[in-house]
């Protein structure tokens, strides 16, 4: 465009000259633009009326059908022209004008809100451009009036998607709409007043799904990777925008049902199925058992990163379980359907116990750390890494096995340096000392524990246990050292360590790690985490994680147990900081879950035969301490001698205080097989040994 311009130099008009020589003065600038604006609106007026002359001519024509023949035609081919009312539909393209007309301005409007272009090799979503509205509304108008019976077909064949049941599904574009060019409501999986929720959706094998997004969760404890979990076989991933669609041909199938009604999604590989999607929120979900089915409903709306649940129950209350009676209401977690609540808040005599515990803490702190420091330092040793055991008199002859079975097995050297006892009492102090085992003891921290076992799991001496142990895997977390926790009632068979300082392993991402407990329950939800072998990573996250621990005591007290309210706070920390858990294979962690459950008689087998070698064995899952010597003596994992049982070894200790002789008194070099019951896991030589069953129901069926 040839632009002309008035020069302005200094404030003086430019002048030129005509050819007569004169000179004369151009018009003012405002002027000519005027002018300008004034002709450009008159073409364009006259442009625009012309075009609506010519369209309502053609409208004229394309409206009118000839009709063949009859004799009272009027005109020379005896056509009667009929013209067609102002809203039509055309039975033969199964449209009408004003249907097609909808479509094509709705088809526009999503094409625009969710193009996809490639530039560069790279995908890109969502750009607002420019596009050839003709040549879409035509795409249209033919998938209308059924397409092309030929080639088109042929080629949609031949780029036609497969679905996960083996058919060929419909082919998107970036936008959402199928290859049949239909985008109405009816076709969608989902209406599209939820699009930002759920746009698609697909299906995932869940084995492969938790392969991929390792979250910690453990699998169910008596299923392996190819066994089934009826009715949870499989992940239902939904899709919150087109640019979180799969771009391996399977989108269409995503959005979009198949012209032959088939409403199950396509399934994929998680890769593939999550290969754009910019995030991923994930909910684990549990029908609890009872008569009535669980629903989930997920609401668009600012995020929260916890589940709220609410059941049929008594408002007044909710203590009275499921009642169908009762509209839903609001609950905690810990609430189950039979009224009873695992996560109750704890009384404000816990409180008060706790605020004492914490005071004792806080005054012995500066103390403590000064003596305790030193130990650390030298059971850590090149890898950072101490062995914590917590241990009073009564259960001193667990510890008494632990450490002969270790010697006996190999891991003599390891135990000897890495392992620091916490004796709660003066008894168990001598025993550790004799056994040349680095100890810590502080007469005034441990002052109210007892120095008897637990009669029963959950009582008073078992819960002032379970407080000890909070505190002291905290203590050597905060002063810096990564921590193997363990129970005394274990077994190693090969050394645990390599496997958590294994660098190659998928396990070294995690900051902390535990045994799988078992239990499926409310109160253990969702990791299922036993704190009686676990591996904490230091580091920022698992410092604050048992911080919170202590500060927590209250909890530990009024559940009787710091399983459950450590449980509790590894989902919390997970979400709140990112903190990495992760619950261990049962198969190459195995403890009591396996051994009394009938359905792990072959892992249980598997292991006493020798045809699998797991990390250890613990024997959790015990009413007593009488029932883990029982089954660690036939399981041919007793390696104490009688004279050390039952606080025995304090005896022994004293004696040998002078001699040094305490291991030659207490620990046998082979293992003391003794069998007592014929349906718990066993050695092959009580095989053939008359003995009696103890679980109800067995009728005297052998393990074996």
């Amino acid at each position: 465009m040839t632009m002309i311009a008035a020069r302005v130099n200094n404030g003086a008009t430019s002048h030129r000259r005509g050819k007569s020589g004169t000179t004369s003065t151009s018009p003012p600038r405002f002027l000519r633009t005027l002018l300008a604006v004034l002709t450009l609106l008159l073409v364009s007026f006259a442009s625009f009326y012309v075009g609506v002359l010519t369209g309502m001519h053609l409208s004229n024509n394309e409206n009118n059908d000839p009709v063949g023949g009859g004799d009272d035609g009027g005109g020379e081919g005896g056509d009667v022209i009929i013209p067609r009312p102002k809203y039509y539909y055309d039975e033969g393209a199964g449209v009408s004008n004003v249907d097609f007309d909808r479509r094509v301005s709705e088809e526009v409007e999503r094409r625009l809100a969710s193009m996809t272009t490639v530039h560069d090799g790279r995908r890109i979503r969502g750009r607002k451009e420019t596009m050839a509205v003709v040549a879409m509304a035509d795409a249209i108008k033919e998938d209308d009036r059924g397409g092309d019976e030929g080639e088109e077909r042929e080629e949609d064949e031949e780029d036609g998607v497969m679905n996960g049941d083996g058919r060929k599904g419909d082919v998107v574009d970036r936008g959402g709409r199928g290859r049949d060019g239909v985008d109405d409501e009816s076709r969608r999986r989902f209406p599209s007043t939820i699009s930002k929720i759920a746009t698609g959706a697909s299906l995932i094998r869940k084995n492969d799904f938790l392969s991929l997004f390792d979250y910690g969760i453990p699998r169910p404890p008596s299923k392996r990777l190819d066994e089934s979990d009826p009715g949870k076989d499989e992940v239902l991933l939904l899709y919150g925008g087109t640019r979180s669609l799969p771009d391996n041909g399977s989108d269409a199938a995503t959005v979009y049902v198949d012209g032959g009604g088939e409403r199950i999604p396509p399934r994929m590989s998680a890769a593939d199925a999550t290969r754009n999607c910019g995030g991923l929120n994930v909910i684990y979900v549990e029908s609890q058992d009872s008569e009535f089915d669980l629903c989930t409903a997920i609401v668009g709306n600012f995020e929260s990163y916890h589940v709220q649940r609410w059941m049929r129950t008594d408002p007044d209350d909710p203590n009275s379980g499921l009642d169908a009676a009762f509209p839903l209401t609001p609950v905690g977690r810990g609430l189950q359907t039979n009224g009873q609540d695992k996560f109750s808040a704890p009384e404000d005599k816990y409180a008060l116990r706790n605020q004492a515990l914490l005071e004792t803490y806080f005054v012995r702190l500066g103390g403590t750390i000064d003596k305790l420091g030193p130990m650390a330092e030298a059971c850590a040793g090149n890898d950072n890494t101490v062995i914590v055991m917590v241990c009073n008199t009564g259960q001193s002859d667990l510890l008494i096995n632990f450490i002969c079975s270790a010697r006996s097995r190999g891991f003599g050297d390891i135990v000897n340096q890495k392992v620091l006892v916490f004796a709660t009492d003066e008894g168990v102090l001598k025993i550790a000392r004799g056994l040349g085992l680095n100890t810590f003891y502080d007469e005034v921290i441990f002052k109210d524990m007892p120095e008897r076992e637990a009669r029963v799991y959950g009582d008073q001496a078992f819960t002032q246990m379970m407080y000890a142990k909070v505190v002291t895997v905290q203590l050597i977390n905060r002063i810096g050292y990564d921590v193997l926790f363990q129970d005394v009632d274990l077994v190693w068979y090969k050394n645990p360590l390599t496997f958590f300082h294994d660098k190659t392993s998928p396990m070294y991402a995690f900051d902390i790690l535990f045994q799988d407990d078992g239990a499926r329950t409310t109160r253990y939800a969702p990791y299922s985490a036993n704190t009686g072998f676990y591996y904490v990573r230091n580091n920022d996250k698992t410092k604050f994680l048992f911080r919170s621990l202590l500060f927590l005591g209250d909890m530990v007290l009024s559940m009787t147990s710091h399983q459950q309210a450590l449980g509790a706070l590894l989902d919390e920390h997970s979400s709140l900081t990112g903190l990495r858990v992760k619950t261990l294979s049962a198969y190459d962690f195995p403890g009591g879950y396996h051994y009394h459950r009938k359905k792990e008689i072959p892992v249980m087998k598997d292991i006493v035969k020798g045809n699998h070698v797991p990390y250890l064995f613990h024997m959790s899952w015990t009413t007593n301490r009488e029932n883990k010597l029982v089954f660690l003596k036939q399981m041919g994992l007793w390696y104490t001698k009688k004279e050390c049982e039952s606080g025995g070894g304090v005896k022994v200790a004293e004696e040998a205080n002078d001699t040094g002789g305490f291991d030659l008194a207490c620990c046998s070099a082979e293992p003391l097989i003794t069998c007592y019951y014929r349906d718990k896991p066993s050695v092959e030589e009580c095989k053939h040994v008359k003995v009696p069953s103890i679980d109800r129901g067995q009728k005297g069926k052998s393990f074996w």
